[in-house]
């Protein structure tokens, strides 16, 4: 079965994202067939969590309009992510979005964040505007302020 244009588009376009990302933050794999996930492999994390280090999964918009039009508003860690302290966190989910069981189910729990403001980048300049390299770089200053995520 063909995919349609906008799956193709997208799968195109998270091809080049998904190099800008592994540029900055390391190994990247991504949905080849529908583009509805990245995953960044051993996303570093800085002090103060119980990990070093955690995978990554970014949920990637799939509907009409989907990604890039539509911004990612979640994204996956391990479910036994906790503050250095063993506060529970806020925005963090250990079910999935929408009844959404499929990563739940792998020992995956979720974020919700997202870009206030949205403004996707064009396809053909993607260092003006937003991208998912973007929405890593938001992850990566969240785990930062992980002091404001404490519940």
């Amino acid at each position: 079965m063909a995919r349609d244009h906008d799956t193709a588009a997208r799968v195109s376009r998270l091809q080049a994202e998904a190099t800008l990302i592994a540029q900055r933050f390391g190994p990247t794999r991504f949905d080849r067939q529908d583009g509805t996930w990245l995953y960044i492999e051993k996303f570093t994390l800085p002090r103060g969590w119980n990990k070093s280090t955690v995978d990554i999964l970014i949920d990637v918009p799939s509907a009409t309009p989907g990604y890039p039009s539509v911004a990612p508003q979640w994204f996956w860690v391990d479910h036994d992510l906790r503050t250095d302290d063993g506060r529970p966190i806020g925005h963090f989910f250990e079910a999935g979005p929408q009844g959404n069981g499929e990563y739940a189910d792998k020992g995956w729990g979720h974020f919700c964040i997202h870009i206030d403001g949205w403004r996707p980048a064009d396809a053909f300049s993607l260092g003006r505007g937003h991208t998912l390299l973007s929405y890593a770089n938001l992850i990566l200053a969240a785990f930062h302020d992980h002091k404001r995520l404490r519940q």
